[in-house]
């Protein structure tokens, strides 16, 4: 069933295009739209608007609306490659730290090993010379230095 007021926007469509007038008459109740004068009951003439004239813009508008939006889905598209390869140059960066982390602490581990065994060398007799176990921890400690260093 049409509402009331659909009844009027079609009429006053149907009015506007006729050029003509348009009556709502109210008999027993009822409301009914009409181009014709009331013959029984309560009539009122409505005011018929023309139509808004065509703007003759309005059809390059829609035009100007897809240059837009694909204008606007290239930067989107862009801004998330930006971030994608920025999120994997992190986790590559990430990858090398504990990398570079895990030789550290292996070097770490194996000078300790070195300074034990230096230490044992300089208890025994007839072990090997103070001017060669320094030189052992130097290159030790420059090697750790070089894994290390950030």
């Amino acid at each position: 069933m049409l509402h009331p007021l659909h009844i009027l926007a079609l009429c006053a469509l149907s009015g506007a295009a006729h050029g003509g007038a348009l009556y709502k008459c109210s008999a027993a109740g009822k409301v009914v739209y009409t181009d014709q004068p009331c013959a029984h009951g309560n009539a009122t003439q409505l005011d018929v608007l023309p139509a808004p004239a065509a703007d003759p813009n309005a059809a390059r508008e829609p035009r100007r609306q897809q240059d837009l939006l694909v204008r606007l889905q290239k930067e989107r598209d862009n801004r998330d490659a930006r971030q994608a390869q920025a999120a994997r140059a992190d986790v590559r960066a990430g990858r090398a730290a504990a990398a570079r982390q895990a030789r550290c602490a292996g070097m770490q581990q194996q000078q300790a090993r070195e300074q034990q065994h230096l230490m044992a060398e300089a208890a025994k007799a007839g072990g090997m010379g103070m001017a060669q176990r320094d030189a052992r921890a130097l290159r030790m400690a420059r090697a750790v230095d070089t894994v290390c260093r950030r």
